[in-house]
């Protein structure tokens, strides 16, 4: 069975050893099961799940993407490069997130336009140091929701910095969670 072990665990910027050590085993057998070189039990899958905050079923291979054949690359003249044969190139698309939370914008907001669905990642806590210069969706009073770049404070709180001129900037905001923009999906409107 194949396993989006390594997918989450390079997500969370963790090394072999490094969750290793959180699940209690060694780099070389994270490594075997990362890549279905071990049997792997619903016991460690179990384990993983802990330690990534994930359902099990998040952890198995299958139905999450979406492959899309890739023709080649593009160059700075507008020419593809061509694969060469059909060799089998794909993509796979998929939420880059453990806990993905979207908004669809009603109009222009610094560099994202009208119309675009913002993908961001929820992060709560000690995962907070990861939104520093980002771009983040953030709660305000009641069910508000802003879309902030964060500066963090030395002493925890954030300076929330709105992403065009002329908008209100607040300093030292204690966050509960942010979404970090991760992905942002664009639709072009047909020219007819």
């Amino acid at each position: 069975m194949q396993t989006r072990i390594r997918h989450y665990r390079k997500l969370r910027g963790l090394t072999l050893q490094q969750l290793a050590e959180r699940v209690g085993t060694t780099a070389q057998t994270v490594s075997r099961l990362e890549t279905g070189n071990m049997t792997v039990s619903m016991d460690w899958l179990q384990r993983f799940a802990d330690i990534f905050e994930l359902h099990v079923a998040d952890l198995i291979e299958g139905g999450r993407g979406r492959e899309i054949d890739l023709l080649g690359t593009l160059a700075g003249d507008g020419a593809v490069l061509s694969n060469g044969d059909a060799d089998g190139t794909s993509i796979t698309l998929d939420v880059p997130a453990d806990r993905p939370v979207a908004v669809r914008l009603a109009a222009r907001v610094g560099r994202y336009e009208a119309g675009d669905i913002l993908i961001g990642n929820r992060l709560e806590g000690a995962d907070l140091a990861g939104t520093h210069g980002q771009d983040c969706l953030v709660p305000g009073e009641g069910h508000t929701l802003y879309l902030r770049r964060l500066a963090r404070e030395t002493d925890g709180t954030f300076t929330l910095m709105p992403l065009d001129s002329g908008g209100d900037i607040r300093f030292g905001v204690a966050l509960d969670w942010a979404a970090r923009i991760v992905m942002r999906v664009s639709y072009f409107r047909d020219a007819r």
